[in-house]
């Protein structure tokens, strides 16, 4: 790509606004209390497993050319895999901008918290390419781990100086895809209650990526394993909270009629777990409720690169290796995460080192401090984010 292209791009969002205005946290020890479970929609899945799921499993190395990497499901079409993943950062808060487009179309999602109580996502996508994905909201610091790790384009709004300055510095700078003339309409605008928003059409992309230059070549993407079975037993568990600040708290009910967890979210602010209020939420682009195959906590640190009065920025590490929980099938496993090298693809071991199986389908991330608090009550597990 010609750096030259991208730098007025560049230029003009970086004066754009970064932070969402979520409520401040009140730190508390919250005590786990019982909730009723989310409804059992059922969610349409993309891709299913076939009855002949190799045993041994798929992966984590030379996986079939018309399974995706990234879930250990076959596509219909192998071409669709001939590409970079495609990253999209997208918001949490304000509640009035939920449900949000396109999630259960990402074959990983990873949600962390970025400031005075918020959390954002960046949406894996591969193999799938939605039309409407979003509201696209401004980069952080851990963006440049997700899109490095997946060796992904990434389709932003914005960030503040510093990340801007990172990741223009960065292996990630020839894959930053913004909003102007030249990637129009891959990302748009469009006016939602009044609200002028930004969203990303993946459909379009491949088409502005080669306008601007940008390789758009399959990468390896080795690193993930796959089994739709398992030969250890875990610890039961239909219900995993994660609060990450009273403004921002999700749960994790499992669907045993999908084999899914179910995601509801926060309705209020709530400054006890007694005071927690819950929705099932939902794609706004089909309907279907928010479900994940896996969902995974991982727990890395966190520190503040600014914390003052008006601004907080998150400094967030995924290099090396640390403990992380894996829910899966009504059970939770005690693993490690582990990604050697800023190149290297997120994965998870057991104790003895060994791949420890994702499930086949799509995962949720939850990425809390080191020292989060995590608790549990029979079914239910809670996890209370903590810095750092």
């Amino acid at each position: 790509m010609k750096k030259y292209t991208l730098i007025v791009l560049l230029l003009v969002v970086l004066l754009a606004a970064c932070s969402s205005g979520a409520a401040s946290t009140v730190k508390e020890a919250p005590t786990l209390t019982a909730t009723e479970p989310a409804p059992t929609n059922t969610p349409g899945p993309t891709f299913t497993v076939t009855p002949d799921y190799p045993p041994e499993g798929i992966g984590p190395v030379d996986f079939p050319t018309n399974v995706n990497p990234l879930t250990g499901l076959e596509v219909a079409d192998a071409q669709s895999l001939a590409e970079r993943v495609v990253a999209v950062k997208i918001e949490n808060l304000p509640r009035e901008h939920r449900p949000q487009w396109g999630l259960n179309a990402a074959d990983l999602v990873y949600e962390y918290y970025t400031e005075f109580g918020s959390t954002r996502f960046v949406a894996l996508y591969h193999g799938m390419a939605p039309e409407k994905v979003g509201p696209v909201r401004s980069a952080r610091f851990f963006d440049i781990h997700v899109v490095q790790s997946y060796k992904a384009v990434f389709l932003f709004g914005s960030a503040y100086s510093a990340v801007y300055s990172r990741m223009w510095n960065s292996d990630i700078s020839s894959r930053l895809v913004v909003e102007g003339s030249s990637t129009y309409p891959a990302l748009y605008r469009q006016a939602v209650n009044g609200e002028n928003m930004l969203f990303a059409n993946l459909t379009q992309l491949p088409a502005a990526l080669t306008k601007v230059g940008i390789d758009n070549s399959q990468q390896d993407l080795s690193g993930m394993f796959f089994r739709k079975t398992l030969d250890v037993s875990g610890s039961s568990a239909t219900q995993v909270t994660i609060h990450f600040s009273n403004a921002i708290y999700n749960r994790w009910d499992y669907d045993s009629s999908t084999g899914k967890y179910l995601r509801s979210v926060d309705q209020s602010n709530a400054a006890s777990a007694a005071e927690e209020n819950y929705a099932l939420l939902t794609d706004q682009a089909t309907g279907e409720a928010i479900s994940a195959d896996n969902v995974v906590i991982l727990f890395v640190p966190y520190s503040y690169y600014v914390k003052n009065a008006t601004e907080e920025v998150m400094e967030v590490k995924m290099v090396g290796t640390g403990d992380a929980l894996i829910a899966r099938d009504g059970q939770i496993f005690p693993v490690y995460w582990k990604r050697e090298t800023t190149s290297s693809m997120l994965t998870l071991v057991d104790a003895d080192g060994n791949a420890f199986p994702f499930k086949p389908g799509n995962t949720w991330f939850e990425v809390v401090g080191t020292s989060s608090q995590r608790v549990q009550e029979g079914n239910s597990w809670r996890i209370t984010h903590a810095i750092p």
